[in-house]
Formats: C-alpha cells, sequence, structure tokens
C-alpha cells in the first residue's frame, strides 16, 4: 500500500495526533473537574473528524474501501460538548437530568450515519443494488450530518457567547477568551467551506484542493486543546487548594461542634447522623476525618469520650461511680467497646488509670 504522504498531509496527521494527546489527557484529567472532561470530548470530537480526513487524504480509503464507514464523525455532539465544558468552568452547570438531552442529537448522528453502513452491508457493499430510495438515502446523509452539525456548532457558540459576556463582569480568564475565539473562527471557515464542497464537489471533495482549510481546522484544534491543557493545570492547582482550604476549615467546625454541643455523648451517634447536623455529606465527612483527622469516624469520636470519662473520673464523687457507668456517661454503649477505646488510646486498661490517679 502506497499511502499520498506529503508536507500538508504531514503536518495534519501531526496536528491530529498532538490534538488526540491533548483531548485524552483532558479527559484523564477530568476526576479534578467537569469542565476539563467536556473539553476534552469536543476536542476529540474535532480530532475525530480530522482523521476520518486523514484516511482519505493518504489514500488508505483507495485499499480498504470499507474505512469510509468508520464512526467518525460527532459533529451534532462538538456544540454541546464545547457549551457544557464553559457551564462546568464558570460553575454553571448544566442539571444532571437536563444534560442528557443536549447529547440525544449525537446520538440521532451515529444512527442516522450508520444507517449508510447498514444499506451497503445489505446490498453486498455494491451501490449498483441499491433501490432508489436506498440511493437517495445514501447520498444525501454525509450533506444532511454537515449542514445540521455546523447549525448546531453555531446554535451552541451563541450559548457559549453570551455565557462568556454574562462571566466578563466577574472577571474571566484570559486562556477561556482564546479559546472561544478559536472556535468561533473554526466555524466561522468550515462553513464557507461546506458550501464550496456542497456547491462545486458535491461532497465528493478532493482534499488536495482543501489542504489550506485542513491545515487551518487541524491548527485550530491544536490551539483548543494546547490552551485548554494548560488551562486546565491552573484549574487544577486552584481547586486544590480551595478544596485543602475548605478541609481544613471543616476540621475547625468538627472540632468546635464536637467540644460545645457534645455530640459524642449520643451512645448511637453515626457518621450520617453526625454529617447531618452539620449539614455535610457523610462521604466528605468521611474523607476530613481519615485524611486530615488521621482518625476513622468511630476514633475520632470515642477521644472524646474518653476524654470525658477521665473528667468524670477525675471528679470528687468518682468513688460512688462504677467504671461502666462513668464509660455509658461519656457515651460509649458497652463495657466491651469502652475498654477496646480506652486501651487503644491510653496503652493502660481503665482500672489501672483510675488506680494511677487515686495514688496522686
Amino acid at each position: 500500500m502506497e499511502l499520498n504522504l506529503d508536507i500538508y498531509n504531514l503536518l495534519i496527521l501531526f496536528g491530529t495526533l498532538q490534538a488526540f494527546i491533548f483531548g485524552f489527557l483532558l479527559v484523564a484529567k477530568s476526576n479534578f473537574n467537569e469542565a476539563t472532561k467536556y473539553l476534552g470530548i469536543s476536542v476529540l470530537f474535532l480530532a475525530s473528524y480530522l482523521i476520518w480526513v486523514l484516511k482519505a487524504s493518504l489514500g488508505i480509503q483507495m485499499y480498504y474501501p470499507k474505512m469510509r464507514f468508520i464512526p467518525l464523525f460527532f459533529l451534532w455532539g462538538i456544540g454541546p460538548a464545547f457549551y457544557t465544558y464553559l457551564r462546568f468552568y464558570f460553575r454553571k452547570p448544566i442539571p444532571k437530568k437536563n444534560l442528557k438531552k443536549h447529547f440525544y442529537p449525537l446520538l440521532v448522528e451515529q444512527l442516522f450515519f450508520n444507517s449508510v453502513t447498514l444499506i451497503f452491508y445489505m446490498n453486498k457493499w455494491d451501490p449498483n443494488n441499491f433501490n432508489s430510495f436506498e440511493a437517495f438515502w445514501a447520498i444525501n446523509v454525509f450533506e444532511i450530518e454537515h449542514y445540521v452539525g455546523l447549525l448546531s456548532i453555531a446554535i451552541y457558540l451563541g450559548l457559549s457567547m453570551d455565557l462568556y459576556r454574562k462571566q466578563m463582569k466577574k472577571g474571566v480568564n484570559k486562556r477561556i477568551a482564546y479559546i472561544l475565539t478559536c472556535f468561533a473562527f473554526l466555524w466561522l471557515i468550515w462553513v464557507p467551506y461546506t458550501i464550496v464542497d456542497a456547491i462545486y464537489y458535491n461532497f465528493d471533495f478532493p482534499v488536495s484542493e482543501f489542504y489550506f482549510f485542513y491545515i487551518l481546522l487541524t491548527a485550530l484544534t491544536y490551539a483548543i486543546g494546547f490552551i485548554g491543557f494548560r488551562l486546565s493545570k491552573q484549574i487544577t492547582t486552584k481547586r486544590k487548594v480551595e478544596k485543602t482550604s475548605e478541609m481544613q476549615e471543616l476540621v475547625k467546625v468538627f472540632t468546635i461542634k464536637m467540644e460545645e454541643e457534645k455530640y459524642y455523648l449520643d451512645s448511637n451517634l453515626s457518621l450520617k447522623s453526625f454529617s447531618e447536623k452539620l449539614g455535610i455529606h457523610p462521604n466528605k465527612t468521611s474523607m476530613v476525618i481519615n485524611n486530615l483527622m488521621g482518625y476513622s469516624f468511630r476514633d475520632f469520636v470515642n477521644s472524646y469520650r474518653i476524654e470525658e470519662f477521665k473528667s468524670l473520673a477525675n471528679t470528687d464523687n468518682v468513688k460512688s461511680k462504677t467504671i461502666l457507668g462513668m464509660a455509658l456517661d461519656a457515651g460509649f454503649n458497652s463495657k466491651a467497646s469502652f475498654n477496646r477505646a480506652f486501651n487503644k488510646f491510653c496503652k493502660i486498661s481503665p482500672a489501672e488509670y483510675l488506680q494511677k490517679i487515686s495514688n496522686k
């Protein structure tokens, strides 16, 4: 197989591979925030379109005609993914129940495009076997897909620009402006190309006639991925700092509330009930106590109960109370759990502790 390798195809190939790398990295970093995931998806969708172009430009389809049916078109998802990225970035996320609706057209597109694959398969990959409807459908799918895709991008580009304008008053990172500019310019050059391709080539485009467009499209896709990746590093660092600050503040809240409200005296206190009292999700409560305070929730509570027991043991009327009685007053619900906790924290038994303080 002899590939059509020239400087133009090599530039497109290099830029596309770089865009794919940035797209995958952005999706991989999405553990830190949702915005990077959707920007990564946008870049991957754009890079997939360029891969579709490359397989034709390099001449691969001449040797493997069926490769033209590989579902690399995600045009109807580019706009929704980019707009969703900005919504998450500006912390105005689309509600989950509505988010899927924005990507339903992408599912329709996949069914729409692959219907042609099914038609070819049913006719043993020979268009001469098509009936009139199948021929009409196969010829027009590509054109319709592009028109709807560009319209979708235009709508979401308008929504994105409106969102950006509203956020400018609060101050916006200049890299967001660069990304939005690249995305807008990408759409602006895509439209006249599509019109020319439809009118003069009936969407049977010779890539060599449009090298300038594809190189520019590749450069813009690469730029969106590159700038987005640099921005994501800033976001990740900023969110980590914010998260650390928030967690440290919660440590203070937990300590103050436990000391002032004495929640530990409730023998039935659980992670869930404690979190509900503070209006915090149990997962966040557990993470703060485990990672920043170095306790399990049970040990965190028992540490206060042990101190309460010691306080009761040092009062004048200690002789009138049993060890179990003081343990129950401190919030423990059984002698066994109290003994385990006391030994763990104090390294001696409760009886030994009482003997020790009585000798002072």
